[in-house]
C-alpha cells in the first residue's frame, strides 16, 4: 500500500502550491505542471484536471488510492469554478472546501462559500495567506483529518 497524502485540487492560480507550501513547511518553485506534483505530506493535482470534466473520474480515483484527505480550492478573487453539483460527495476521504484569497466583501465571500457548498463540501474555510486569516484553522484541520501528524 502506498503512502497516503493530502490531496490539493483547484483551478490554475487558485493557490494550490501556496497552501501545499504551508502544509509542507517549505516552498516549492510553483512551476506550472501538467501532472500531479508529489511532496512529502501532500500532492497537487493540476487545474487542467478540474477544467476537463472527463478527468473528474481520474481525480476521484487518485483520491481513493492516494489521498488521506482532500482540500478543494476555489479562488475567492475570480469565483470561477468547474466543480459539478455535489462533486465532493464522490470522495471517500474527508474533504474541506477552501475559499482562497478570501475576499473581504461579505457578498463575494458568501458567493464563494455557496459555490463550495453546492459542490458538496460540508466544511468550508476562508483562507488568505496574505492576511493569515484561516491558516491556523487549515493546519489544524489537516493534522486532524489527513494523518500527517503534527506539522512542524
Amino acid at each position: 500500500m502506498s503512502l497516503k497524502r493530502l490531496m490539493v485540487i483547484g483551478l490554475d492560480g487558485s493557490g494550490k502550491s501556496t497552501l501545499a507550501d504551508l502544509v509542507e513547511g517549505a516552498e516549492s518553485n510553483h512551476a506550472h505542471r501538467e501532472d500531479c506534483f508529489y511532496r512529502t505530506r501532500c500532492f497537487e493535482v493540476p487545474g487542467r484536471y478540474i477544467e476537463n470534466h472527463w478527468m473528474h473520474s481520474i481525480i476521484i480515483m487518485l483520491a481513493q488510492n492516494q489521498a488521506s484527505a482532500l482540500l478543494m480550492l476555489l479562488d475567492g478573487q475570480t469565483g470561477e469554478t468547474f466543480y459539478s453539483s455535489g462533486y465532493a460527495r464522490a470522495f471517500t476521504c474527508p474533504c474541506l472546501g477552501v475559499l482562497t484569497k478570501a475576499p473581504l466583501e461579505d457578498e463575494a465571500r458568501a458567493a464563494g462559500v455557496a459555490k463550495l457548498e453546492a459542490a458538496g463540501c460540508t466544511e468550508v474555510l476562508c483562507v488568505s495567506t496574505e492576511t493569515g486569516e484561516g491558516t491556523e484553522e487549515l493546519l489544524e484541520w489537516v493534522v486532524a483529518h489527513s494523518g500527517c501528524g503534527a506539522l512542524d
